[in-house]
């Protein structure tokens, strides 16, 4: 039989005073902070569970950040599409004028210096830029992709070599959405050659050649309306994304808050509760420390 001594039961008195002060100090740390610990050790489970889906809510707002990066990218690019089919159906307005035998050659120079303006507009939409980068140079941003020339060969209107590397955004894990759009897949260059082309024939008068430019517009027009309809296909794509992002990061942000938030009304009773123990532990402590003869003898 193992014998209990007095100084065995202030040993165990003194740990269990030591562990009712270390539950009423983390009562109080959770009530001032809010949070069910400050460190994995204290509660690891929870903390390891917090740590992870607090880096998912920080990825979350990464992705969401890129997201919104690739829809204003991809409205500049809209825009600058819609500005270069407004601008080619003025060309095909003057083409058709133009066309018309009872105009003479004079009149048909005034036609042709207006769609040479047009064209100088067109190159100008090509070189558009979103925050100081070009759209339709691919990953080339910083460099101007067309060059202002009068000539009926397209590549005398590139500035060196287009990119045709599209520009994406990772919004998601191993999902990827392209944001930018290449000049040769919009056919600039050929575009513009064409529109020199349209020019000569007008000042030379040739009303065959005035009227086959038509078909060639047209064709233009449809191609850039079909690679605008990719634009806005993106463009929503990446809104149901964001719109997919923000509900995720409401759901996360609520799992993290049970997880790491406390019951304030329980944590104040089990506080309430723990320092009513400890009173009484004092109080039976004192029983336990008698005065012994060197007490007396002191």
């Amino acid at each position: 039989m193992t014998r209990i001594n007095n100084n065995m039961i202030i040993m165990n008195f003194l740990e269990n005073h030591k562990r009712s002060k270390n539950r009423q100090s983390e009562y109080l740390a959770q009530l001032t902070n809010f949070k069910k610990f400050d460190q994995i050790s204290d509660s690891s489970l929870e903390a390891i569970k917090s740590l992870k889906l607090g880096t998912v809510i920080t990825f979350n707002d990464s992705y969401t950040e890129k997201a919104e990066d690739g829809i204003s990218w991809l409205s500049v690019t809209d825009q600058a599409l819609s500005d270069v089919v407004k601008t080619l159906r003025k060309v095909r307005d003057l083409t058709v004028q133009g066309a018309n035998d009872p105009l003479g050659q004079e009149e048909r120079e005034k036609i042709a210096g207006q769609v040479a303006e047009l064209r100088k507009y067109l190159i100008d939409l090509g070189n558009a830029k979103y925050a100081d980068n070009y759209l339709f140079n691919g990953t080339k941003t910083k460099t101007e992709p067309y060059i202002e020339v009068n000539s009926a060969l397209p590549a005398d209107y590139i500035n060196g070599t287009l990119s045709t590397e599209l520009l994406k955004r990772e919004v998601g894990e191993n999902i990827t959405v392209e944001i930018s759009v290449s000049g040769q897949t919009i056919g600039f260059s050929q575009l513009f050659a064409d529109l020199y082309n349209l020019e000569t024939e007008l000042i030379s008068n040739n009303t065959a050649g005035i009227g086959a430019a038509l078909t060639t517009i047209d064709q233009h027009v449809e191609n850039i309306l079909g690679v605008q309809a990719g634009v806005g296909s993106n463009h929503n794509r990446l809104e149901l994304v964001i719109d997919r992002l923000s509900a995720n990061k409401i759901s996360y942000t609520e799992i993290l808050a049970k997880t790491e938030g406390i019951d304030v009304a329980e944590t104040i009773t089990n506080l309430k509760s723990e320092e009513a123990l400890y009173r009484a532990a004092l109080a039976v402590g004192a029983r336990i420390m008698q005065p012994t003869l060197i007490d007396f003898l002191n």
